[in-house]
């Protein structure tokens, strides 16, 4: 089992979605050399560890990309439809939002999002994943992040149409992984788009100014020690 490790690339994300785009990117990009079998121990053993949380693997040969969940998520829990925010403006939508990025650093501290103004189906998407949820997005993003020291920051909101609103950010921090990886700041860019009927968000879709092969290098670096 450990000879099979060498051979895979493994991507760190929220889990649950479908890789296709970022294996041909990262298949291109690599050589056709055969996989190493001598990594490095501390190498050899942080990917035992993501493997073992059962994130995303791509392998490094032609056969399909399989794209594993963080962990197991769960199905998608609905909770009582008077608990949701179904009477609000766009504009009052997007208050709340800045409130739980700023206050709240959802992105890098669950607890901290408005559960209120999210569909409990809504679909979130970013380079590497695509997870449908509220719930299934909230457990993943518990696993990830350490909230102690890592940010969201630069935090700008605009509505950008009847039933959509797009911002930007700042985010840099560290991962759960014992290593703890670090993850240099890199700028965000997100687009909410909401349900007309109700108002609430129904998809949350993130670009970064990294790619997914940068993300994924950082995920195997350590903080270096100040």
């Amino acid at each position: 089992a450990m000879r099979a490790y060498a051979c895979k690339k493994v991507v760190v994300g929220l889990g649950g979605g479908h890789l296709e785009g970022m294996a041909a990117r990262a298949a291109a990009s690599r050589s056709q050399q055969p996989c190493s079998t001598s990594a490095s121990g501390s190498r050899s053993r942080r990917r035992e560890v993501l493997l073992g949380l059962g994130v995303a693997v791509v392998t490094s040969t032609s056969h399909p990309v399989t794209a594993l969940p963080l962990a197991p998520l769960g199905p998608i829990e609905r909770g009582d439809a008077s608990g949701k925010a179904t009477d609000l403006t766009v504009d009052q939508v997007k208050d709340l939002i800045y409130a739980s990025l700023t206050d709240g650093q959802y992105f890098v501290n669950p607890q901290g999002l408005d559960t209120a103004i999210f569909a409990d189906d809504c679909r979130f998407v970013d380079p590497t994943n695509d997870v449908t949820g509220l719930s299934r997005y909230l457990k993943a993003l518990s696993l990830l992040f350490d909230s102690s020291v890592s940010q969201v920051s630069d935090v700008s909101l605009r509505v950008s149409g009847p039933a959509e609103i797009k911002g930007e950010y700042v985010l840099s921090g560290s991962l759960k992984f014992p290593w703890k990886p670090c993850i240099p700041p890199y700028r965000g860019f997100v687009t909410y788009t909401l349900d007309r009927q109700t108002n609430l968000i129904k998809e949350q879709e993130q670009t970064w100014s990294i790619s997914a092969e940068e993300a994924l290098k950082e995920t195997f670096s350590p903080c270096k020690a100040k």
